[in-house]
C-alpha cells in the first residue's frame, strides 16, 4: 500500500508544479471572470500545501506552517480578494522544500505505523493514517484538476503530465 500512496505523492509533486507553470503572480489572485464562487489560484495552490503540512504532521514531521491562516483546511479558511497574499513563487517554494523531507519520512512509515489513529483533527476524516494518506492524496487530485480547469478558463495551455 505505501508504495501505491508514494507513487500518487510523487505524481502530485510533478503535477502541482506543472498545473502552476505559466502563471504570472497577479493572474493567479485573479478568479475567472464572472464566476465570483470559484477559488483563485493562488488560494488553491496555497490550500494544498496546507495538506501537505498535515501530511507532514501524520508522518511524524514538525513544519513550520507557513500562511495558516490563509489557506487551512477543513473549511477553516477561504479564498480572499484584493488581499495582500504571499507571492505564488513564495508558495511554490514552500512546496518544494518540504516536497523531499516529507517523502523521505513517507518512505519510513510502518504498517504499525500507518494503521495508527490519526490526531485530531484528521481522526474526523479517516481512522488510521494510511486512510489519512490515501485521503490527502485524493484531495490533492481534486484540487489540482481544479487549477487545471481554470488554466482553460484563463486561456492557458492545458496541464502537461511530462
Amino acid at each position: 500500500m505505501k508504495n501505491l500512496l508514494l507513487t500518487q505523492f510523487d505524481l502530485h509533486h510533478r503535477l502541482y508544479m506543472n498545473v502552476l507553470d505559466g502563471y504570472s503572480d497577479e493572474e493567479t489572485n485573479k478568479r475567472l471572470q464572472g464566476h465570483p464562487q470559484i477559488n483563485h489560484v493562488k488560494y488553491l495552490a496555497g490550500h494544498l500545501l496546507n495538506s501537505q503540512y498535515g501530511l507532514a504532521s501524520m508522518a511524524g514531521m514538525h513544519p513550520e506552517i507557513k500562511w495558516n491562516d490563509l489557506f487551512a483546511v477543513m473549511g477553516q479558511s477561504k479564498a480572499k480578494d484584493n488581499f495582500p497574499y504571499p507571492t505564488i513563487e513564495e508558495i511554490k517554494a514552500e512546496w518544494n522544500g518540504l516536497y523531499q523531507p516529507l517523502r523521505e519520512c513517507l518512505k519510513k512509515l510502518t504498517p504499525d505505523g500507518l494503521a495508527q489513529k490519526p490526531v485530531a483533527p484528521f481522526d474526523e476524516v479517516a481512522s488510521s493514517c494510511g486512510e489519512l494518506w490515501a485521503f490527502i492524496n485524493h484531495h490533492m487530485a481534486y484540487h489540482i484538476g481544479q487549477i487545471a480547469l481554470l488554466r482553460k478558463g484563463f486561456g492557458k495551455s492545458p496541464m502537461s503530465y511530462e
